[in-house]
């Protein structure tokens, strides 16, 4: 079954992992195609700032921020659909705080792939925007049309807030024990797994 291969991807539940923003405009990234960039991509620590922030592996703004040690795993595996596009992270509170180095992960791999009848799913009354996912189911059909290499990591085009990668990719993140980056199994994930 190819569901029991995937697992979405989510942040760890720790107050001290902080949350990115952006620290300029967003312009063509989250809109699902390449881009091209010169420099670094600018991020800050996102409301709430902890008091003692911990800069760990995996943080979001809400697509995925990693480290570098992180991003030279994804680099030999060289992934369709995803850019590793380097960034610059600031504390916005502390102007001398020390400027940290990441990569921000774009995804502009999406697949249409949700079981819409066997998932369990919220929308609005048009039925066309999903607004929570109780159930995931994935449609292995429709996932199976793409080769193995072109569905390492993917957003799922019916909800782009949900990241979906490879047990192939799973593994070879957590070689190197990553701090701040979670597997949930698509069996068993639900909109409410960020919170838990």
């Amino acid at each position: 079954m190819l569901q029991t291969e995937y697992y979405v991807v989510e942040r760890e539940n720790n107050d001290q992992y902080p949350l990115f923003s952006w620290d300029q405009p967003e312009n063509e990234y989250g809109l699902g195609v390449p881009v091209k960039y010169v420099e670094p991509l600018k991020f800050r620590l996102g409301e709430p700032i902890p008091n003692n922030p911990e800069l760990v592996d995996f943080h979001e703004a809400p697509e995925p921020i990693i480290s570098f040690a992180l991003a030279r795993i994804l680099e030999k595996l060289n992934i369709y659909g995803v850019q590793l596009i380097p960034a610059k992270v600031r504390n916005s509170q502390d102007p001398f705080s020390e400027v940290h180095d990441y990569c921000f992960m774009h995804v502009w791999n999406r697949i249409s792939c949700l079981d819409r009848v066997k998932s369990i799913i919220t929308t609005n009354k048009a039925g066309d925007i999903i607004w929570g996912i109780d159930e995931l189911v994935l449609d292995e059909k429709s996932l199976g049309q793409h080769e193995l290499n072109q569905r390492l990591i993917f957003e799922l085009n019916e909800n782009t807030s949900v990241l979906l990668v490879h047990e192939i990719i799973k593994n070879a993140i957590e070689s190197i024990n990553p701090k701040g980056i979670r597997f949930i199994p698509a069996t068993q994930w639900n909109s409410d797994s960020t919170f838990n």
